[in-house]
């Protein structure tokens, strides 16, 4: 991750290099940067300035979870209309008599992408973990640009 130092932080094309174990370990580290004792305008800016950076790395985290969360979407909406209409038309090819209503294919398709739908579910979570961390950040950010602010009027 090294490499990644100076550009990954605000440069979307190098931190697509960088794998996803090695974005935590960026994260973590950063955490422990982050000043303890913040008494003073330039520390707290210190503080202001790792947190964008957490930020970023947690917005390039819910950019790849979301990819993924779409693809499998739509994966899961192809593979359920396929399977309706594989379904009915076996239903019509080996019975005589008139086909139940769509609702019972498109339940026997739900059925068929159960495990995928689990998987998205898991993304979503995942997805929604990640955007709270991200405004759980940009909340700490704005508290400490005022208290700044704070310390301004004070001197």
């Amino acid at each position: 991750m090294e490499q990644f130092q100076k550009l990954y932080m605000f440069n979307p094309f190098t931190i697509e290099r960088a794998g996803s174990q090695e974005i935590g370990i960026a994260y973590s580290e950063l955490q422990e940067k982050l000043n303890k004792d913040t008494d003073t305008p330039f520390r707290i800016a210190q503080n202001i300035e790792i947190y964008a950076n957490m930020n970023f790395l947690l917005g390039e985290m819910i950019a790849r979870i979301q990819r993924e969360y779409d693809l499998l979407k739509t994966e899961i909406s192809i593979t359920e209309n396929k399977q309706v209409y594989m379904q009915r038309k076996q239903w019509q090819e080996t019975n005589t008599e008139k086909a139940p209503a769509m609702s019972y294919f498109e339940a026997m398709a739900k059925e068929y992408v159960k495990e995928d739908s689990k998987k998205l579910a898991e993304l979503g979570s995942k997805l929604f973990r990640f955007k709270k961390a991200y405004e759980s950040i940009e909340g700490k950010q704005n508290a400490l640009k005022k208290k700044i602010e704070a310390i301004k009027y004070e001197i």
